[in-house]
Parts: structure tokens; C-alpha cells; sequence
């Protein structure tokens, strides 16, 4: 598996550029090279670049989602005034439209050539995730136009595009559902994820499933679809995540948040890691203190990050980094813990797409607004037991915190916060805490002790960050009447909701 990722990247690179610019060169035969590739070659770098797409949204949704403050405070445009106006790349939209979708449809056609159903199926859910991770950031995006060869496709309601993919979702479980003497042998060399496991996929599909019913349920009234659909994904679920090496020299073989902050050199699309540049939070370090005054953390603290110097675990707030005031006079960042080194933050940590404690969140939060007290308790321990036991902390621990007062000791007891707050921390800097948070408002109901950053710029008046602007290189320049028509050119773009935050009824 390791080979297949030191490998991969630079076979997409001409695969995609090959897929952006066969359609205006009308180019479609390599006298050097085979212009078709096997599905079982395509897979792996699909999944790789999946990674790198979820990261391209993540290195921004941090701050939005109140994980990471830029250290210095009120000179970083985007970290601290939400000022994405002057940004010359948005790499989220490329990683999407380009270097996993591109290749995703060269596999899906590829795979129909081959009566490759089991490439197939994969092919149409990985392109449905990543659909769904783009339009959660941008909204509105080409669905049916794209990759038809128009120069100015048009673009979707979020809504239709939701609804495109429920139906490439269901396509793809069709697909994996035949069994076909064709299909190319898909094992750990190929699938990265699940070694060829088509059960595990199929979860996968209806984890997905879950994931994007929830975002409209409040509003749709369809908490029981979610969880029927989470009951079928938990049956035969396991955490669908890229594994690195333990060691490697290559920089793609490094997960983009650990300690090396890879810049592999193709990299055009700035999604580079500026960890080291960032603080945890107040409000990171007020979720993981059990009691300030006895100096008592939970213990996901020790996992998730690593000490500073000077062995304390100080957190600023956000936009304002070591320029808070109510930081220690001769605070320093020795002070904070390092963000790097962690579980989830080290070179050789795996990359999550979706983990199985998301999936009893997720059903917990059904179950709340269900009103069923019992049921939703009970997935939210155990969506708390899984992700403490994911991070190597012993089951005494774990019952030690849940038997503290942090946390509800019975279902009488259980808050949208608990929930909520649980998630935030179990999906520690995975952008899809930034749709929970848009899709309550930044509530401090569901998020006690969330404030308004001070470094926000005056002229949004107030409001929460909503979205990110499109590719300025190239929806700008070769779109301009979608741009235009949507809106988009306005300074406050960013600052109007997605259709699933303004239709939402949640507070």
C-alpha cells in the first residue's frame, strides 16, 4: 500500500491534466504513452488524493471551527479577519473538480469497459463524497454540466446537487451489489481503504448517506431516514481513513498536519500546512479541561497534541493568537501545547475520510430531536467510549470521564451540547465540525462558550463565516456570468449561507 502512494501522484498529475485539457485540444491519443489505464491502476491515486482534497477544505475550517488561532493575531487575512477577498488560488476546488474527480470519471469509464462493477461502484461513492465535501464549503457548484465539455457550465442549487448525490450513492451499492467474472481483482495494492472489502464500501456508501441526511433533517423533518441509514452503515463498518508509513522520505508518503509540513512540488494548489504558525484555541482548551484549578484535562488532550516547552497547555482566542490580553503577561508560544505529533497530527497518522464514533453522533443527535432520550444517550457514549479507545487511552480513563461531571451521567441529563460538543472533539480538525457549526448558527447552545472573534473584519457586520469564495484562477476568469448571476463578486460572498444553513431551524 505504501508503494501504491509513493507512486500514485505522479501518474494523476498527467491524468489530469491530460482530463482538463482534452476537451480544448481535442488531443486524445499518446504516441508514447497507452492513453488507457486499468481500473485497478486509477483506484489508488483516487483514494490518495481524496486525502488531499478533505485537507484542502480542513486547512481553513480549523480556524472557522474555533481548532487552531493564527499564533501572531490580526495579520493573516483568512485565520483572523475571515478576509478571503484577495486570495489568489482556492485549491479545495481544484482537488475536487480535478485531481480526484477527473480521475474518478477516467475510472468509472474505464471500469464499464471492463465490466469492473467493483471499480464501478467505489468510483461513483468516491465521487459522491467528494461532491459532498465541496458543496458543503462553496454551495452551488457545476453538477449536470460538469465534465460535459462546456466552457461555462452551469451551476447547481445545493439542493439539486444533494439530490445528484443520493443517486450516485445508490448507483454506486447497484453496482457493487453485481457480481461480474469481468471485474479486475481489487485488493490492498489497489484499495487503500478497505483492501477490496465490497461490504465495507457499501457501508461506506450509507455512511456518507447518513452524513448528508443529517445536514437537511432538521428542516426535512427526516430523522428517521438518518438513522436507518446509520443502523445499516454501523452492521458492517469500519473507519474508511488513508494510512501512511511509519517512515518515509518522500513527501507525499506524510500526512499533510504532521511534524515535516510536506509541500510535495506539486503543490500548486496551496493547501501547505501552517500548523507551526498556530495555537490551540481557549475554547480547544476549554472543552479538554476537566478542572483548571487542579490543572486536570481530559486525557484526549495528551493524544491529540503534544507538550510545548514549557510543558503548559494555555489556549488564545481566536483571531487573536499571543496578542489576547487575557493571556499570562510574558506568554509565549512555549506556553501552548504543539499542535503537531499527535494522533491525528503526525507524519505517519492516518488521514480520516469517516470514523465510526462520527456514526453514533450522528445517530445520537437523530435520536435527540427524535426524543428519544434512552437511545440517544446511548450513542452518544459509546460514540465517546470509540474515539477514546481510538486514541489509545485505557478503558479506566475513559470510565473515569465519563463518571466525571464533565459529561451527562444519564439520558435525563443529555444537552445538544453534549452532543455536539463530543463530535467536535472526536472529529478533532475535520472540516465536517465547520457544517455542524454553520448548521447551528454558531450557536452557544449546541457550542457553550463560542464567541464572535475580535480580528473579524467590522464590515461583515457581525455575521459568521459561511462559505469559501471559488478558484479565483479559474470560475472568475472562464465563468464569469455564473459568478455573476449567483453573486459571487460581492467582498461578503463568504458570508451567505449555504441552502442547508439558511433553510435550518436548529439554535
Amino acid at each position: 500500500m505504501n508503494k501504491s502512494i509513493k507512486n500514485i501522484f505522479a501518474m494523476l498529475l498527467v491524468t489530469s491534466a491530460f482530463a482538463a485539457c482534452s476537451d480544448k485540444l481535442d488531443i486524445n491519443t499518446n504516441p508514447v504513452q497507452p492513453v488507457t489505464t486499468s481500473s485497478n491502476l486509477r483506484l489508488p491515486g483516487v483514494l490518495g488524493n481524496m486525502a488531499y482534497h478533505l485537507y484542502s477544505h480542513a486547512r481553513f475550517s480549523v480556524y472557522h471551527s474555533y481548532y487552531f488561532t493564527n499564533r501572531l493575531g490580526s495579520t493573516r487575512a483568512i485565520e483572523d479577519t475571515w478576509n478571503y477577498n484577495s486570495i489568489t488560488r482556492m485549491g479545495a476546488w481544484r482537488w475536487h473538480y480535478y485531481d480526484v474527480g477527473s480521475n474518478v470519471n477516467g475510472l468509472i469509464e474505464r471500469a464499464i469497459e471492463e465490466g469492473s462493477t467493483n471499480y464501478l461502484g467505489v468510483a461513483k461513492i468516491m465521487l459522491a463524497f467528494s461532491y459532498l465535501t465541496a458543496t458543503d464549503s462553496f454551495g452551488d457548484m457545476p453538477f449536470t454540466e460538469a465534465y460535459s465539455g462546456s466552457y461555462y457550465p452551469k451551476y447547481d442549487t445545493q439542493e439539486t446537487i444533494y439530490a445528484g448525490i443520493a443517486n450516485l450513492l445508490d448507483e454506486g451499492v447497484a453496482a457493487l451489489d453485481q457480481e461480474s467474472n469481468k471485474s479486475l481483482v481489487m485488493n490492498s495494492a489497489s484499495d487503500l481503504v478497505y483492501a477490496g472489502d465490497l461490504q465495507k464500501w457499501k457501508a461506506f456508501a450509507f455512511a456518507v448517506k447518513s452524513r448528508m441526511l443529517l445536514h437537511t433533517a432538521n428542516f426535512t423533518n427526516n430523522y428517521d431516514a438518518v438513522i436507518s441509514n446509520v443502523n445499516i452503515a454501523l452492521s458492517n463498518f469500519d473507519d474508511a481513513m488513508i494510512k501512511y508509513p511509519e517512515s518515509s522520505s518522500d513527501l507525499w508518503e506524510k500526512n499533510l498536519w504532521g511534524e515535516t509540513a510536506a509541500q510535495p512540488e506539486w503543490q500548486f494548489a496551496d493547501i501547505k500546512n501552517i500548523s507551526a504558525n498556530s495555537l490551540p484555541t481557549d475554547f480547544l482548551m476549554n472543552a479538554l479541561t476537566i478542572d483548571a484549578v487542579a490543572g486536570k484535562y481530559d486525557p484526549r488532550l495528551y493524544a491529540l497534541t503534544t507538550p510545548g516547552e514549557n510543558k503548559k497547555y494555555l489556549g488564545a482566542k481566536e483571531s487573536e493568537g499571543l496578542s489576547d490580553l487575557n493571556l499570562p503577561t510574558g506568554t509565549t508560544y512555549k506556553d501552548f501545547a504543539t499542535l503537531t505529533g499527535g494522533f491525528w497530527t503526525a507524519d505517519k497518522s492516518p488521514y480520516p475520510f469517516i470514523l465510526k464514533e462520527e456514526l453514533y453522533f450522528i445517530k445520537a443527535e437523530a435520536e435527540f430531536y427524535k426524543g428519544n432520550a434512552t437511545a440517544a444517550f446511548e450513542a452518544w457514549k459509546q460514540g465517546v467510549k470509540i474515539n477514546f479507545s481510538r486514541l489509545g487511552i485505557a478503558d479506566g480513563e475513559s470510565l473515569n470521564y465519563l463518571s466525571s461531571s464533565k459529561v451527562p451521567q444519564d439520558a435525563g441529563e443529555l444537552k445538544i451540547s453534549d452532543i455536539m460538543m463530543q463530535k467536535w472533539l472526536a472529529l478533532y480538525l475535520q472540516s465536517e465540525t465547520w457544517v455542524d457549526m454553520r448548521r447551528y448558527n454558531y450557536s452557544a447552545t449546541a457550542y457553550p462558550g463560542v464567541y464572535y472573534p475580535k480580528n473579524a473584519l467590522k464590515e461583515w457586520g457581525g455575521r459568521n463565516i459561511q462559505r469559501f469564495p471559488y478558484d479565483p484562477q479559474t470560475e472568475y476568469v472562464y465563468n464569469p456570468q455564473e459568478i455573476a448571476r449567483l453573486g459571487a463578486t460581492a467582498r461578503d460572498w463568504c458570508f451567505n449561507p449555504v441552502w442547508w444553513a439558511e433553510k435550518s431551524t436548529l439554535k
